[in-house]
């Protein structure tokens, strides 16, 4: 019996995709091919990941260039009063989670997220491919107006880079990404993981770069939807965790999150190798 495997990308900001690649590049070099995977679910920054492992493409040279063009745009300036506003709504357990959702994603339409738009303009200019690849490959959106999770795939509405933008427009800093007379919005105001669209897969690894932010039951319950599965959870450790609080800040985050991810790497291949090839 053959044995599927998934490769599950949390989101996290554009800090979070330096760290999975560099997660990616020192599992490889310790033996460990999560590009290998038979599906690739990819959230927030996490679906350019996805994509370029699932289309075969070099990772490394991606996260590169997207770093380059970052910096050419220069270190952006958060806007705290609305993140705060946004973090708040997704956290209101007093209103159901699709009104949720639909609120943040009134926030995204203000004129001050369309100036920013261009800001995002990297994750896809950078991307090398423009078709979606043959392999499985599941990226996350919601629909800003009904609050509902759409999960792009191969044969949808959405081009690949369409759907990789669309994954990653944070309500807070992005306008909605337009598809075919829709808005859609950052598939982490759903779940930072979406690890439940591995369901059927034997061996999954998610690699949550929020799993320090998220509340722990969030994930068992996707997980729990994953069946007898084989789950590994990556998250950042302590040291990159300090990394990610000073992303906002520090221009040069995502390379040192990108050794973070060799480094780490290093310290858990011997786990990883075990669930990933058995």
């Amino acid at each position: 019996m053959d044995v599927r495997r998934a490769l599950v990308i949390g989101g996290g900001g554009g800090v979070a995709a330096p760290w999975e690649a560099g997660l990616v590049e020192g599992l490889r070099r310790a033996g460990v091919d999560l590009g290998a995977a038979d599906v690739f679910v990819g959230t927030g920054w996490g679906s350019q990941v996805a994509a370029c492992l699932a289309s075969g493409v070099d990772l490394n040279a991606v996260i590169k260039d997207v770093t380059a063009a970052s910096d050419r745009l220069g270190c952006p300036s958060a806007d705290f009063a609305r993140l705060t506003e946004v973090v708040t709504a997704l956290s209101d357990t007093s209103i159901p989670g699709r009104e949720r959702r639909r609120r943040v994603g009134r926030v995204a339409r203000r004129a001050t997220t369309r100036e920013r738009a261009f800001r995002l303009d990297p994750i896809t200019d950078c991307l090398p491919v423009r078709d979606w690849p043959d392999r499985p490959l599941v990226l996350m959106a919601v629909d800003a107006d009904t609050g509902e999770r759409v999960a792009w795939r191969r044969g949808g509405t959405a081009t690949l880079p369409q759907a990789v933008r669309a994954s990653a427009s944070w309500p807070s800093e992005h306008p909605p990404t337009e598809i075919d007379g829709h808005a859609y919005i950052d598939g982490d105001t759903y779940s930072t993981t979406n690890a439940d669209l591995a369901a059927g897969c034997d061996r999954v690894v998610v690699m949550m770069p929020l799993r320090h932010l998220v509340p722990a039951d969030r994930l068992e319950r996707e997980i729990d939807r994953l069946g007898d599965a084989e789950v590994t959870v990556i998250g950042p450790d302590p040291p990159t965790v300090e990394l990610f609080s000073m992303a906002l800040f520090e221009s040069t985050a995502p390379r040192a999150a990108y050794e973070a991810g060799i480094r780490q790497a290093a310290d858990q291949a011997a786990g990883v190798a075990a669930a990933w090839n058995g």
